[in-house]
């Protein structure tokens, strides 16, 4: 299965040619989750903070069921 991959703010700071436009397409077995991926982009689980698989609100252990599926990763983000 294909798999979408967009990371956004601090996280492109290892992948900076990743974006909302040019997302990075791995190929995953299906019920592959979602920790799986961020190990495999060599992220810990504190880097990552709101995770999103079609645009809906997913944890770490997520599966990841579809194919052609996005993954949208988002690192912590302060503010006021």
């Amino acid at each position: 299965m294909k798999l979408y991959v967009k990371v956004f703010a601090s996280l492109r700071q290892k992948y900076p040619d990743i974006n909302d436009f040019n997302p990075l397409i791995i190929d995953i077995e299906k019920g592959t989750k979602i920790i799986d991926i961020i190990e495999l982009l060599d992220f810990t689980t504190d880097e990552v903070h709101l995770i999103l698989l079609n645009g809906i609100k997913a944890s770490i252990d997520t599966s990841i069921e579809g194919d052609e599926s996005i993954l949208s990763l988002f690192p912590p983000i302060g503010g006021g």
